[in-house]
């Protein structure tokens, strides 16, 4: 009886500990997929495609601070939604539109309509670095996305030569350190950790 008792404070403690240290506990799902590197000069700015508003958003700033000369957006993914309005455009023109619509020169805009996930799009990088001779470049997506982009990319550039920079673009719709009080955050960091895992356990 005694032992059984023990057990129901053991767990009544730890409830009771995880409820009052729930927010770090919930901010740590965040930390650990938010994996930046202090921002510097680069030859290139690539922009992964996805979140065309926040990442354009994104890219136009470090464009304007000086950190990068030429932009570069992938993406072949199709925006179906746009389909409403009988348009066909890919995620990658989403993010070109916002960097002009932003005043973004054109003569720095590169645009790559292909690569439809995170691997390929590490592909399709790594073969532009090494046929335009780059030696250090910043690639941006999402804050919750960074983590994935160091796992994916920074191996592989490495040993070529080049220098990653990763940079994430803050999400408009929540605040990634209070995740859990939105639905988005709570959508956002759920596919980010599947994500994660599948790509931990495939590649």
């Amino acid at each position: 009886m005694k032992k059984w008792s023990l057990v129901g404070l053991l767990l009544l403690l730890l409830a009771g500990g995880g409820y009052l240290f729930r927010q770090p506990l919930l901010r740590s799902f965040a930390t650990f997929l938010i994996c930046e590197d202090p921002l510097q000069k680069a030859d290139a700015l690539f922009v992964l495609s996805g979140g065309g508003y926040d990442r354009g958003n994104e890219a136009a700033k470090v464009f304007e601070e000086g950190y990068a000369p030429k932009i570069i957006c992938t993406g072949g993914n199709e925006v179906v939604e746009f389909k409403v309005f009988n348009i066909d455009t890919l995620e990658s023109d989403l993010t070109v539109a916002n960097l002009k619509r932003q005043q973004v020169p054109d003569s720095v805009i590169v645009e790559i309509r292909e690569g439809t996930s995170t691997k390929e799009e590490a592909s399709i990088i790594l073969n532009y670095c090494k046929s335009h001779q780059l030696q250090t470049v910043i690639v941006l997506s999402s804050k919750l996305h960074t983590h994935r982009i160091n796992e994916v990319f920074r191996k592989p550039l490495k040993e070529v030569g080049v220098q990653l920079i990763v940079h994430g673009a803050p999400n408009s719709r929540f605040d990634e350190m209070l995740w859990w009080q939105s639905e988005d955050g709570l959508i956002a960091i759920n596919n980010e950790w599947l994500k994660t895992f599948y790509y931990w356990w495939k590649y």
